[in-house]
């Protein structure tokens, strides 16, 4: 497993060459001796945090800090102020720094405040982490909340629903209840790629009720963090297909950006509801 990397930036030397000493062995180090340098790195490293002094040349550390903290793709790197000017760690903290470090410091103390930093970090992507089961049928990939998913079964052997729309038409018999099947390539009017056999059912459970999702593949269940999710009311336009309404977001998946619903859309709670009334006389005849 690759290390957690760092950018050291300091315009001194011997600071540079302290903190390599204290946290080589724990984390891959990257280092810059001044703003403008810092920045340049920061974007091509990515690092897991940011050591960073106050009093450079050309470019003082508190603005680095700023440029850091107003850029997208840089602002939940959490920085580190390590400086003597304890006087502008009140600002600096206001700016976005994680934690401030005064000068001189010793190794536990630098290695407790690189540690803190990042478990913090870890701690704010967690809380806006999203667990997510994807899901695919005739060549569509989409992803529902796991929370709504309560099991994962091959497509047994079904009967006719008595009464229902044409995408809703079997229901199975699973722990003596009786759970509806909805086939998703019905609902979104494409061609299932896999035979009945190789089909997969996600069991949800909307509004007190069970309802089966009839799909040809689904992936292992996965935590993606915050930054991965594009939320709703950024992703723009309408162009979803006939579940747009129900659009939580879009996760980015590598070069792919994949839909990810609200599991309430596919059946609303009433027809599932009649859909079960109907099955229970016709289970007891």
């Amino acid at each position: 497993m690759s290390l957690p990397s760092l950018l050291l930036v300091d315009d001194s030397d011997a600071i540079l060459a302290l903190e390599r000493a204290i946290l080589s062995g724990h984390y891959a180090l990257n280092t810059a001796s001044n703003g403008r340098e810092a920045l340049e790195k920061v974007v091509r490293v990515q690092p897991a945090a940011i050591l960073l002094d106050l009093s450079m040349p050309e470019m003082d550390g508190d603005e680095v800090l700023k440029r850091v903290k107003a850029e997208p793709t840089t602002a939940d790197i959490p920085v580190i102020i390590i400086s003597s000017e304890t006087s502008r760690a009140e600002a600096c903290l206001a700016l976005g720094a994680e934690l401030f470090l005064s000068k001189p410091f010793r190794a536990d103390e630098l290695l407790s405040a690189v540690e803190n930093a990042l478990e913090n970090a870890r701690r704010r992507a967690r809380a806006g982490s999203l667990a997510l089961l994807r899901l695919s049928v005739g060549g569509l990939e989409f992803a529902i909340p796991l929370e709504s998913v309560r099991q994962v079964i091959l497509q047994p052997t079904t009967r006719p629903l008595p009464l229902g729309p044409g995408y809703i038409s079997e229901f199975f018999e699973l722990r003596g209840q009786p759970v509806c099947v909805l086939d998703l390539a019905r609902r979104l009017e494409v061609e299932h790629r896999e035979p009945v056999e190789e089909r997969k059912l996600v069991i949800l459970e909307i509004g007190g009720v069970q309802l089966a999702l009839s799909v040809d593949a689904v992936q292992d269940p996965e935590e993606y963090p915050s930054s991965d999710i594009e939320a709703r009311e950024r992703v723009g336009g309408v162009g979803h297909g006939e579940l747009r309404d129900a659009l939580m977001g879009m996760l980015r998946s590598g070069e792919r950006s994949v839909p990810i619903f609200e599991p309430k859309a596919f059946a609303t709670q009433e027809l599932l509801r009649e859909a079960v009334d109907v099955l229970r006389p016709a289970r007891s005849a």
